[in-house]
Formats: C-alpha cells, sequence, structure tokens
C-alpha cells in the first residue's frame, strides 16, 4: 500500500540532494575556471614581463633587469621563479637557476599567440607552463630600464635570431590544493543541506498530516448510532476544507438515507402488520368451529383480498426501491399520453359508477410524450387510482390534459379533500396518510403518489399538490417537452 508520507520523505530529499548537486557542481566549475583563468593571466602577465626585461649586448649576447639580482633566479618582481628561453631552432639560451638543468617542454606557438600546458617541474613538482614567441624589438627599448641590470652569460650568437621562444612555468599545488578544498567543501555543504532538509521534511510532513490524522479519528468515532456527529474543520487547514464540508454533508445524506430506512422498515412492519393480524384473525375464527360451506367461502375471500393488499405493497416496495437505486431499467419511446388516460379512465369506469362519482373531463387534447409505457401507466394508475379512492360520496373528479410553456400538463382533482394546506407537502412522502384517509381507506398502503412523484423525477418531470379540506385536492403533473434529439426539455 502507498505511503505518501514515506514517498514525499523518499523524494523530496532526493530532489533536494540532486538540486544541491546541481547547484554544487555548477559553482565549482565556475569557480575552477574563474581560479584557472586567474592562474593563466598572471602566467601572461609574468611572461611579458620577463620579455620586455630581455635585450641583447654588443657581444651578442642577452642580459635581463631585474630589482632582485640578488636573488639569484628566484621569485621576484619581474624574474618568474621557472623559466626558460630558446632560439627558434631549439637552442637553450637562458634557464632559471630552480631549474637545476632540467628543461621545460619545448613548444612552438605562433607570434602573439601563448600556449598553455602542464609540465612536471621536477620530481613531484607539477606545473603549469605558458609559452610565448617574441621578438627583442618587442622589449623595452634601451635606457627603459625597469631595475636593476642582470647580466646572465649565455652563449654568442653568431647571427641574432628573429625571434625567440619564452616559457615561463609555475607549481600548481597551491592551486590544486585550494580547488580539492573547495571541492569538498561543496560536498559537505551539500550534503548537510541535504540532511537538514530530510529533517526539515520529516518535520513538515508529521505536521501538515497531523490535522488527517485528528480527521481520521474523528471519523472512526462515528457509527451508526452517532451519526448526528460531524467532523470538526477546527485547527484543519484551509485545503482540508472542502473535504471536512464534503464529508459532513456525506454524514448528512447518509443520516437521512439510514434515518428514513429506519422509518420505512418501521412503516412496513406497521403496514403488514394490519394485513396479517387481520388474517389470521379471520383463519382463527374459521378454524374455531365447524362452519357451512358458504361462511368459508367468506373466509376465504375475506384472507384473498388480504393477499392482495400485501401483494400490492410489496409489488409497491418493489418499485420505490428499483426506481431510487436507478436500477428500473426500460427503453423510452413515444407516447400518447391522451390515448394512455382513456384506457386508463376505462378500467376505473366501474369503480366510478359504484361510488357515484362524477368524472369531468373535457376534450383531452393530444399530447406525445417519450418515456417508458410501463412507468407512464404506472404514474397514470396511481394518481388516478388516487384521486377514486379518496373522493367524497357522490362527489366529482376533474381530469384536464393541456399543453404548457413547461410541457405537457396533466391535472387531476377530486372534491372532498381530508388534506390541510399546512400538510399536502407531506402527500408525496412514503406512507404518509392524513388519518381519516387511513381509518377510511385502510386498503390503501400509503405508496402510490410517492411512487408518482420518483417516476415524474425520474423522466425529468414535475408533480405538485395543492388542497383544502373540504375542497379540492389537486395533483398536477408536468411531462417534458421531447425536442426530437433524445432531450427533454424542463
Amino acid at each position: 500500500m502507498r505511503s505518501i508520507r514515506i514517498e514525499l520523505m523518499l523524494w523530496c530529499p532526493a530532489v533536494i540532494a540532486v538540486l544541491l548537486a546541481l547547484l554544487g557542481a555548477g559553482l565549482y566549475i565556475t569557480l575552477r575556471g574563474m581560479l584557472n583563468s586567474e592562474f593563466n593571466t598572471s602566467l601572461a602577465t609574468e611572461a611579458s614581463i620577463l620579455a620586455a626585461t630581455v635585450e641583447r649586448t654588443p657581444d651578442s649576447r642577452l642580459q635581463l633587469e631585474s630589482d632582485a639580482a640578488r636573488q639569484r633566479g628566484r621569485s621576484a618582481v619581474g624574474i618568474p621563479q621557472y623559466f626558460q628561453i630558446w632560439t627558434d631552432h631549439g637552442k637553450t639560451l637562458l634557464r632559471a637557476v630552480p631549474l637545476a638543468g632540467h628543461d621545460l617542454k619545448l613548444l612552438r606557438p605562433a607570434m602573439r599567440h601563448p600556449v598553455i600546458s602542464t609540465v612536471n617541474l621536477g620530481g613531484r613538482v607539477a606545473g603549469r607552463e605558458l609559452a610565448l614567441r617574441f621578438r627583442l624589438s618587442d622589449a623595452a627599448p634601451p635606457g627603459q630600464r625597469v631595475g636593476h641590470r642582470q647580466t646572465l652569460h649565455t652563449p654568442a650568437l653568431a647571427a641574432a635570431p628573429a625571434t625567440y621562444i619564452l616559457a615561463v612555468a609555475r607549481p600548481t599545488d597551491q592551486l590544486d590544493d585550494a580547488l580539492t578544498g573547495l571541492g569538498w567543501s561543496l560536498v559537505v555543504a551539500c550534503s548537510l543541506a541535504t540532511v537538514i532538509s530530510a529533517l526539515l521534511i520529516a518535520w513538515l510532513l508529521d505536521r501538515g498530516l497531523r490535522p488527517i490524522a485528528t480527521i481520521a479519528e474523528q471519523i472512526s468515532c462515528i457509527g451508526s448510532t452517532r451519526l448526528s456527529e460531524r467532523v470538526s474543520a477546527h485547527k484543519a487547514p484551509r485545503e482540508l476544507l472542502p473535504i471536512v464540508d464534503r464529508l459532513n454533508s456525506l454524514l448528512a445524506r447518509v443520516e437521512e438515507d439510514v434515518a428514513r430506512e429506519k422509518a420505512l422498515t418501521a412503516d412496513m412492519a406497521h403496514e403488514l402488520r394490519t394485513p396479517l393480524a387481520g388474517l389470521r384473525t379471520a383463519v382463527e375464527v374459521a378454524l374455531s368451529r365447524p362452519r357451512p360451506a358458504e361462511q368459508y367461502q367468506h373466509t376465504l375471500r375475506q384472507t384473498l383480498a388480504i393477499g392482495r393488499q400485501m401483494q400490492n405493497l410489496v409489488e409497491n416496495l418493489l418499485t420505490l426501491a428499483r426506481l431510487d437505486t436507478d436500477s428500473y431499467q426500460s427503453a423510452g419511446q413515444m407516447c400518447r399520453l391522451d390515448l394512455m388516460i382513456e384506457d386508463q379512465l376505462e378500467a376505473l369506469a366501474d369503480r366510478l359508477r359504484t361510488g357515484n362519482v362524477t368524472l369531468e373531463k373535457g376534450a383531452l387534447e393530444a399530447a406525445t410524450v417519450f418515456a417508458a409505457p410501463e412507468l407512464i401507466a404506472l404514474v397514470l394508475r396511481n394518481v388516478l387510482d388516487n384521486a377514486i379512492s379518496y373522493v367524497n360520496v357522490c362527489g366529482s373528479i376533474r381530469v384536464l390534459l393541456r399543453p404548457s410553456d413547461a410541457g405537457t400538463l396533466l391535472e387531476v382533482a377530486n372534491t372532498g379533500s381530508m388534506v390541510d394546506r399546512s400538510d399536502v407537502t407531506h402527500v408525496f412522502e412514503r406512507f404518509w396518510r392524513g388519518d381519516t384517509a387511513r381509518s377510511n381507506h385502510g386498503h390503501h398502503s400509503g405508496l402510490g403518489l410517492s411512487i408518482v412523484h420518483n417516476v415524474m423525477r425520474r423522466i425529468g418531470g414535475t408533480a405538485l399538490a395543492q388542497s383544502s379540506r373540504g375542497g379540492w385536492f389537486t395533483i398536477t403533473l408536468t411531462f417534458p417537452e421531447y425536442r426530437g434529439d433524445g432531450v427533454h426539455g424542463a
């Protein structure tokens, strides 16, 4: 299982180490280039000064001028510690005393283009040599002296050469030691910075993830009996506030669903207890003593009616469960709403005649909706059955179908309403019924209008209720307009 803490503690120091290594390498390369450039510039300056002090004597010998002639060629202003002069043919004319017979590397640079090379200055002394080609005419003219004259015995030349080769060298041990110290200093600094960064990141991660651990602990304390509790956002970082809000919203929905399921279980138990008690009573009475066949048939008809009531309740519950979980699969098609209303009214004609109910039905305008036919039939059957079941004796039922800006409106109303205006919002809740309705119409489970509301929501429509006690109870259904592109207009 992946751990954000471990990944961050591994990757962050690794990235920092790589960045510091690149930075240190770049700094080291830059400083080394600067020191080497300064070293080479110093060699070039020494070579230029030395070339300027060389002049030829009347007897065709070379002589140098220096303020430190007494130091016998050792490091002094104007004369480097290691130098050597050749003719163009490679014949040595001058050599510094510290070389002790050891020649420098003979390089043949072009005029005014010095050449640099690494050399061995004797033993284990490593150095760097700069060679340049010069003419005596480039040196200082007679009369302009750099310092005290130092005449070095050089072989007499039969003819003065046109150019000479001068090599100046210097040990690089101090430069190498400085670069080595710089390199190790950068390595130690980068390593310490990486370790300190890792420790700081671990501390920050522990501090940053602490609110998550607190929230997780709060969540673990919320059980099925404590769904009313919420996760506290106190001292939570701003980045966690959306998560806490969404989590509390989820807990609120879960609490609401659990409460609804508990209420549904209690209502189901209550609804099933009455028919089961009636069924048991009818059977016990029939078995209490021998009876004529007619009484047994009457008892069987009672039990059959109770069985149908229970079956209707179970089927309605299954329908609601499928609609709530979106597991109800049905194919939509074009449905003539006016014709389906006529079919439902024809099926309920006997009940209308039995109750002496007046049906106020105008000419139903042709209306087409796009939905599953079984869902539309379910809606019409339940809304019409509700009106017929709760209309008063010798009352009226009104059915209107007309177009509107929002789609197609179906209005089903009945007289003799037993629902107060303040309670009309509850009519679409499961198992909700007015007390009078429950006592007078025990064969209804109170699920019909809840099914209507869920189906209308599923097909993109709406269901509204209006009521005044003793007056009209009206259900208004709005079916969405079908634009012919598979989309319903709201």
